[in-house]
């Protein structure tokens, strides 16, 4: 499902979000996801991991680097709403990151880093939209593993487990 990716402001890519993945399989982890980023508590979430993520280096809020990204999901992930959202859905790594953002073709963030602010809060929403729509897909496909996880079983665990 592709994402959008543009100028606007965090609700006009929530409702572009929304439209893109209507009918393909988007569903509870994604709907509920939605209205976590379009809430104060993600807006106050990423601010606050964004200035940890900075602590210590010059700040200009323009050509952001990756790694500042990098920390500022993995942290931003620690203020998922327990429950669902918070126990089906991983750390965003690295890897991930670069991935669900060339699927928008927002290439290239190791070179020059994330545009300003703005760019930076959707490719926030952008990782953790598609981080969701994964643990849709596990619900869906694999429930045996998505319960495992929710379960909080060990990676060795389901690393073990055929088939799902």
């Amino acid at each position: 499902c592709p994402l959008p990716w543009g100028g606007g402001a965090r609700g006009a890519e929530m409702e572009g979000v929304a439209a893109t993945c209507e009918g393909e399989g988007s569903g509870g982890l994604a709907a509920a996801m939605e209205e976590w980023l379009s809430g104060e508590d993600f807006d106050t979430a990423w601010r606050e991991c964004y200035d940890l993520a900075c602590r210590g280096r010059g700040r200009s809020d323009r050509n952001i680097a990756d790694t500042v990204l990098f920390k500022t999901a993995a942290e931003v992930h620690k203020h998922l709403p327990q429950g669902d959202l918070g126990d089906l859905i991983p750390e965003p790594d690295p890897d991930f990151i670069r991935g669900a953002l060339q699927t928008i073709g927002a290439e290239g963030i190791s070179e020059a880093g994330v545009k300003d602010l703005e760019h930076f809060e959707a490719a926030l929403v952008v990782v953790f939209t598609h981080l969701a729509m994964c643990a849709d897909m596990l619900r869906e496909q694999m429930p045996n593993i998505a319960a495992a996880v929710q379960a909080g079983m060990p990676p060795s665990f389901l690393s073990a487990t055929p088939g799902g």
